[in-house]
């Protein structure tokens, strides 16, 4: 059916309205109109009506033309919207995959309302205040959103955010996704490598350094292609991303070779990884003219020839030292403290050898020098994983073990950590520890930490709470495994090739009851922290006895706030007192939003809850605890919503 003549039949009656009612009845285009509709009178009631009403604008004795043409006009305007489309001429295509970057698009469409997408792209593409906490509060609550195709090119584009901490998130997510799931990298990576900029900025190295968690060496061939033309910092990350292929040592020799300042140091750095004849050939030719610069490109290198060599270079610097052919001096600082850092991660026979002699120098070379400029000056080391300076030789090498076993528990050297314990003492229980959590029974790692806090007395046992520092070095690091019943110990360090934070995780069960207990025994609030990061909430008998023992500390020590997250996590059901020991503690004046941040954090049940503000308002009441009127309110109204939660 056409419809047509109803479109121009509306235009008419408009126009007849702007004109004015009274010269609607000598409109001859009018007229015409409701000639062409008359047709449809038959089509339909309605149609019939609005002719009908359009013919009687035209008759001489209508007494309410102006009303009748603004029902006409009404009644016209409602059908036909009811009869409206959209159409576009062509036939419909499918969404391009090279500008979705997605082999079939079908479904990764996120069924939302552009509305809430475009909202999101612009916060993801543009900058602005605000925009940062609102791409995070939507990746939380709203996570699916960004597996839309749109989406994840605008967050391709948020890798070049004017807002670093933005574009570092954004390049993570996409890291972490595109690493989990093989569809999902599939997808990333044409985004990643589309309108890619060899001599761009700082997008330009993340979008690298994405595409080297999602596909390692599988985009070899796009790193190669891109290296001619790169220049700078994007050609430094380039060199690292060809670290993931061994067939690569040969281009990398030659950028070894020919390139200059970080990028030929990222080229030794990756060399040093991968391995091969050619390049140890390289590196003891360097080692011969500069052992210190060897041994910082070796640091990273999990190779044997590379602790190997490492070792080499260490021993022979102190059997020179020895023979006096070496000066305590700037020059062997820099060449120890370089292998010492290179150390982490590698172990074997050589490595272990390295550590005994360290060890066994003691403080030979802790001892100040008289120096013809500076008078007495003495050796000073980084602590491995660390930024810290101003450790003394003897005391830098335990700290070196404990790192190494934590970066790499090989058999022979967890064995050494043990032995240089037992040799030498306090200071390499944290290694000696470490290598136990990986390497021995729970019994045996009990013990070894019962020996350690623990002194017979003729009348009893003493808790050597001096050592608990050593033991909160280790256990820190401690953590319950959030997918299982055990625990994980991680190390996190700095990568020296791209400056980049890496962390190992690994699985542990040598977590015993009663290394729970020991810790109690020490009653420190850095081991009581300890405690909760260790907390199952899935195990109830232990999370009973966490529950009463962390509620007798937060009421013992001065600022409680800490144990109260931890108490709820153990399902405590009772808070008496805590609020009580913390207000009065710690607060000569209350304010509202204080004692209500406070209240909400309180575990138990919700009658234990009340009554604990319910001493609170006493306490304001009588005086004893100062602060505003408001502060009874607030508590007050806290009571009640906890009336209604029982």
């Amino acid at each position: 059916m056409d419809i047509k003549p109803l479109y121009e039949l509306r235009e008419r009656l408009r126009a007849g309205a702007v004109a004015g009612a009274g010269l609607a009845a000598e409109d001859f285009r009018l007229r015409r109109a409701v000639e062409a509709a008359a047709p449809l009178e038959k089509a339909s009631p309605v149609f019939a009506r609005i002719v009908q009403l359009s013919g009687l604008i035209l008759k001489e004795d209508c007494e309410d033309r102006a009303g009748v043409l603004l029902d006409a006009l009404t009644l016209t305007d409602a059908v036909l919207c009811t009869q409206a489309a959209v159409a576009a001429a062509g036939e419909p295509l499918p969404l391009p995959q090279e500008e979705a970057g997605y082999e079939n698009t079908d479904t990764l469409v996120v069924n939302a309302p552009y509305s809430v997408l475009s909202v999101l792209m612009d916060a993801l593409e543009n900058s602005g205040g605000g925009r940062y906490g609102y791409v995070l509060e939507q990746h939380e609550e709203q996570p699916q959103l960004f597996r839309d195709y749109r989406v994840r090119a605008a967050m391709v584009k948020a890798l070049g955010a004017a807002y670093a901490e933005l574009a570092e998130t954004v390049a993570g997510w996409l890291a972490e996704e595109g690493s989990q799931d093989p569809a999902a990298a599939g997808s990333i990576l044409p985004l990643l490598q589309r309108g890619f900029d060899p001599k761009g900025k700082k997008e330009m190295i993340r979008r690298i350094q994405v595409m080297e968690a999602i596909a390692g060496g599988q985009a070899n061939d796009f790193y190669l292609a891109q290296l001619p033309a790169a220049e700078k910092e994007v050609r430094g990350a380039l060199i690292h991303a060809l670290g993931y292929c061994p067939e690569n040592e040969e281009v990398l020799l030659e950028l070894a070779n020919t390139e200059k300042g970080n990028n030929k140091k990222m080229a030794c750095y990756v060399l040093a990884r991968i391995g091969g004849e050619k390049t140890w050939e390289f590196f003891e030719k360097m080692a011969a003219k500069n052992p210190a610069q060897t041994a910082s490109f070796l640091e990273g290198s999990k190779l044997e020839q590379a602790a190997q060599l490492n070792a080499q270079i260490f021993l022979e610097a102190l059997e020179q030292w020895r023979r006096g052919e070496k000066k305590r001096d700037k020059e062997l600082e820099t060449l120890l403290d370089a292998c010492l850092q290179a150390f982490a991660g590698k172990g074997g026979t050589k490595v272990c050898d390295c550590f005994r002699q360290a060890a066994a120098l003691g403080k030979a070379l802790d001892e100040p020098v008289e120096t013809e400029k500076a008078g007495r000056w003495v050796m000073t080391f980084t602590r491995p994983g660390s930024v810290e300076k101003k450790y003394y030789f003897s005391q830098v090498i335990p700290e070196a073990i404990f790192y190494s076993v934590l970066v790499n528990p090989e058999k022979e050297l967890a064995a050494l950590a043990g032995e240089l314990y037992r040799q030498y003492g306090d200071a390499y229980f944290p290694g000696a520890l470490t290598a136990a959590l990986f390497t021995k029974t729970g019994e045996e790692c009990q013990e070894l930490l019962r020996e350690f806090v623990e002194e017979k007395k003729l009348l009893g046992k003493k808790v050597r709470k001096d050592r608990a520092g050593l033991v909160q070095r280790v256990l820190e690091r401690v953590k319950a495994d959030p997918s299982g019943e055990g625990h994980v110990i991680s190390v996190t360090f700095i990568d020296p090739a791209d400056l980049k934070p890496r962390r190992i995780s690994r699985s542990i069960s040598t977590v015993t009851e009663g290394m729970y207990d020991l810790l109690m025994e020490l009653e420190e609030n850095k081991t009581d922290m300890i405690l909760a990061s260790w907390i199952h909430p899935g195990d109830e008998g232990m999370c009973r006895r966490l529950a009463v023992y962390l509620y007798e500390r937060a009421l013992q020590v001065q600022d409680n706030i800490c144990y109260l997250e931890p108490l709820k996590r153990c399902h405590a059901s009772d808070c008496s007192r805590l609020a009580v020991s913390f207000f009065t503690k710690n607060k000569t004046r209350v304010s509202s939003w204080q004692l209500a941040s406070y209240l909400d954090r309180l575990p138990g049940s919700a009658e234990s809850r009340a009554a604990e503000a319910a001493r609170i308002v006493e306490l304001l009441k009588k005086g004893e605890l100062k602060g505003p009127g408001g502060c009874v309110q607030t508590a007050e109204e806290y009571i009640q919503r906890m009336k209604g939660e029982e």
